[in-house]
């Protein structure tokens, strides 16, 4: 994880404003160029959407959102130009994520089936 990406996504948890390379925070929503990559829902809940910016930095501001919640096991990653939610322990893709927003509460709920 980048160190910008760190200070932001630590700032986003705790509710402060920051300001680090090309992104930003007020506490309650994470941007990336001016966009909103990332906002806090109901229920302590973080949700993220690509927003139409699938580029490397995108994914790895939200990947370090995941990590600093508690939600290190799953990330976003890039396979054939489209982006995908990847559940790491499997290494699993689970969902593409193209045009889609998700939620930290919905990851608690996925029944992932691995191959044997």
């Amino acid at each position: 994880m980048r160190k910008e990406t760190k200070k932001i996504a630590q700032a986003f948890l705790r509710g402060e404003k920051a300001h680090a390379a090309r992104s930003s925070t007020n506490g309650d929503e994470l941007f990336l160029h001016g966009h909103c990559i990332a906002w806090k829902g109901g229920n302590d809940d973080v949700q993220f959407s690509f927003r139409n910016w699938p580029t490397n930095t995108t994914r790895d501001r939200i990947n370090g959102v995941l990590d600093v919640f508690g939600y290190g096991l799953f990330g976003v990653s890039q396979r054939q130009g489209e982006q995908w939610l990847v559940y790491k322990a499997e290494k699993v893709r689970i969902l593409s994520t193209t045009g889609t927003a998700f939620c930290t509460g919905e990851l608690d709920e996925l029944e992932i089936e691995v191959a044997a």
